[in-house]
């Protein structure tokens, strides 16, 4: 693909006008915290060494040997929780919040095996909270994880109150993993995985979403809700479905998916959580080399019909949103064909959806979206 990188500060309007501004506030991070954070050490003789924060890992590695290296990642579940507020359906959110921390984690090659739960709220329910400990059990279950722990904060004088007068809260996690056994390694693990072992020529296999997760919430609420007029009831064109069932369909987890992936005898060379920021997320992984996504699948119709309803351009629903594509795994061409058996074998619906090239830049080429992508953005190729 003949194409020039976009600009490092061609900014998506449609998304600022939600209420995001991802350029300022990397550019923030970049600036403000991680020079503070950077400085931080242990001081503990535990530890003797951690990765992660200028690295493109999704999550922190802390080495405290003889022991395994244990990952470590924290999220929250974003806007999604006004819907799960207007729709009174609080389970979804559990789930989401169980997924966003462990499909990090899986990133870095380690197996996930505790989260820890953070819930502010302006009120206590227990109706609400019953079903917000449901999901994260259900995610719980889903990932082979405890939950051994977390915290409620009543701190109703900082939270706005909810229009449908549900109670408003907020949900975070911290988890923690571990890289595993490993036969043969110069410390008895596993390897963590980076992206460094990338290389051109390598495949890139795409994952499928159960839709939007967790991720682009704000720009899809001013879409659907705020531009177009449309409300939870409505329903989703050629489904049958509301759009609340769509909206709060909860995030997949990919751990077994992951270690499948090993157990068939498969190392990844890279694998990347597609979560804010879409597809460009896989430029992430360390290596030097660009992504051309020949075979990316049409999105499903939400994609659309935000798209629609607010007349949100390309560029920006493919640096927003993940459009179809929950993960990715990258690995070398002789592991194509056993790896995507080894996904599809956990039931997965996994494609091979491009390849690694050598061209300069770190980008992410969309062929079949007619768009080339570097740092947080995407545009036309010209």
């Amino acid at each position: 693909m003949n194409a020039t990188p976009p600009t490092p500060d061609h900014a998506s309007s449609s998304y600022a006008q939600a209420g995001v501004d991802e350029e300022r506030e990397q550019a923030a991070f970049a600036r403000v915290m991680r020079p503070w954070l950077a400085r931080t050490k242990v001081r503990s003789p535990l530890v003797t060494s951690i990765t992660g924060l200028a690295s493109g890992y999704f999550a922190t590695l802390m080495h405290l040997p003889p022991g395994p290296p244990i990952a470590l990642t924290t999220d929250g579940v974003g806007t999604k929780i006004m819907l799960a507020e207007e729709a009174n359906r609080w389970e979804p959110i559990g789930v989401d919040c169980v997924a966003n921390n462990v499909n990090d984690l899986i990133c870095v090659g380690a197996v996930p095996l505790a989260l820890l739960d953070y819930i502010a709220t302006d009120r206590i329910d227990e109706a609400v909270l019953d079903e917000v400990a449901r999901g994260l059990f259900l995610g719980a279950e889903l990932a082979g994880i405890a939950i051994p722990g977390g915290e409620i904060a009543q701190i109703g004088e900082m939270l706005a109150k909810s229009p449908s007068g549900s109670p408003t809260l907020d949900l975070v996690g911290t988890a923690i993993g571990a890289l595993p056994p490993a036969d043969g390694t110069a410390d008895g693990y596993r390897q963590p995985l980076d992206g460094s072992a990338v290389a051109p020529g390598d495949i890139v296999i795409g994952l499928t979403s159960s839709g939007l997760h967790s991720n682009g919430y704000s720009l899809a609420r001013h879409a659907l809700f705020k531009t177009a007029g449309l409300t939870l009831h409505d329903q989703l064109p050629g489904s049958g479905r509301r759009l609340a069932d769509a909206l709060l369909q909860p995030t997949r987890v990919y751990v077994n998916a992951a270690e499948a992936l090993w157990a068939a005898g498969v190392t990844p060379h890279g694998m990347a959580h597609i979560s804010g920021g879409g597809l460009l997320n896989i430029a992430r992984l360390a290596a030097n080399v660009s992504y051309e996504l020949d075979a990316v699948p049409s999105a499903p119709e939400i994609f659309g019909l935000i798209a629609r309803a607010g007349d949100v351009d390309d560029a920006t629903m493919y640096a927003t949103l993940n459009m179809g594509i929950g993960f990715c795994v990258v690995v070398s061409p002789q592991d194509q064909q056993a790896a995507l058996d080894a996904l599809k074998g956990t039931g997965e619906d996994a494609v091979r959806i491009g390849t690694v090239t050598d061209r300069p830049g770190r980008t992410v080429a969309i062929t079949t979206a007619g768009l080339i992508g570097q740092g947080d953005a995407f545009q036309p190729v010209r």
